[in-house]
């Protein structure tokens, strides 16, 4: 398979994942079939299987798929003149546009993990260079690489994971019993969360 040949395949595999996407969030990860996906993806089943054999495939294309994305959001982050601005910015970004979808795909992803030992691990990686690049991106923004700073950004890293992540599930988990306005008010007092653990200097306990 030439160059142009391999682009094509891999530009087809990433319109399938995006098509795929809802007919996770709606059924499940356990009452999705193959076919299901097929459809989803406005595919034969033969040809569908010719870019995944399985649903645990699909699945690890999705996360690291994410990996890559997130990858690239914090070397934007490392690279802008104000790291602390643009971490804000995407951020926020982050809270004020995260489909209910994604959040649902999320939660599969996650109860998938439980049961594959494969994806598990892969989530696992997931975790640690989320963490690390939120550390990093706290390193520049502090120009404090000390070993106490760097615990204190690691805490603070697990925080803001927490943060994000509990958002995104308590607002798919709540759907439509909260109002437009209430998700607003709430990821404004998340975002003052975050902004004040990305910028409060690191200091120890005893000072």
């Amino acid at each position: 398979m030439d160059v142009s040949a391999t682009q094509t395949a891999s530009k087809r595999a990433s319109d399938i994942l995006d098509q795929v996407k809802s007919a996770f969030a709606l059924n499940g990860f356990e009452g999705t079939s193959m076919q299901d996906l097929a459809q989803a993806a406005q595919m034969s089943v033969g040809n569908f299987y010719r870019y995944f054999s399985s649903k645990d495939a699909i699945i690890t294309a999705l996360v690291k798929r994410d990996l890559e994305e997130i990858e690239a959001l914090f070397e934007t982050i490392n690279a802008a003149p104000d790291p602390g601005k643009m971490f804000m910015t995407l951020m926020r970004e982050r809270i004020e546009t995260l489909p209910c979808e994604d959040a649902a795909l999320w939660s599969e992803v996650q109860a998938a993990s439980y049961r594959s030992p494969d994806i598990a691990k892969l989530m696992r990686t997931m975790d640690e260079t989320v963490r690390c690049n939120m550390v990093k991106a706290l390193v520049r923004i502090h120009r404090d690489d000390s070993p106490g700073a760097l615990r204190i950004y690691e805490t603070r890293a697990h925080l803001m994971m927490l943060l994000i992540h509990g958002f995104s599930q308590r607002k798919y988990c709540a759907g439509k019993d909260v109002s437009v306005e209430q998700w607003t008010a709430l990821g404004e007092h998340v975002l003052s969360t975050l902004h004040d653990t990305i910028f409060t200097p690191p200091a120890t306990p005893s000072e």
